[in-house]
């Protein structure tokens, strides 16, 4: 038997669920860094691409004379307007 006493863990409330689609994507973009004044930070996205589909990017990026990451920001904003 051991003598030192550890205290159970405490149970955290369930979170409610969101009232709206545009409630869920505006908290899932917070982090607690982001709270206050402060400028929203970027968010990361990590996807896996086949070799092949990576290649061609990266040739189509070169050709373009931008970063994969311009590319595909630009690729999703023309996407999401």
């Amino acid at each position: 038997m051991s003598k030192f006493k550890i205290a159970p863990k405490a149970t955290q409330p369930a979170a409610a669920a969101p009232a709206s689609v545009e409630a869920f994507a505006a908290g899932a973009a917070m982090v607690k860094s982001q709270a206050g004044d402060r400028p929203a930070k970027p968010v990361r996205l990590n996807l896996d691409l086949d070799p092949e589909t990576h290649r061609r990017l990266k040739v189509r990026a070169a050709e373009a004379g931008k970063s994969i990451a311009q590319m595909v920001r630009e690729l999703i904003d023309r996407e999401l307007t």
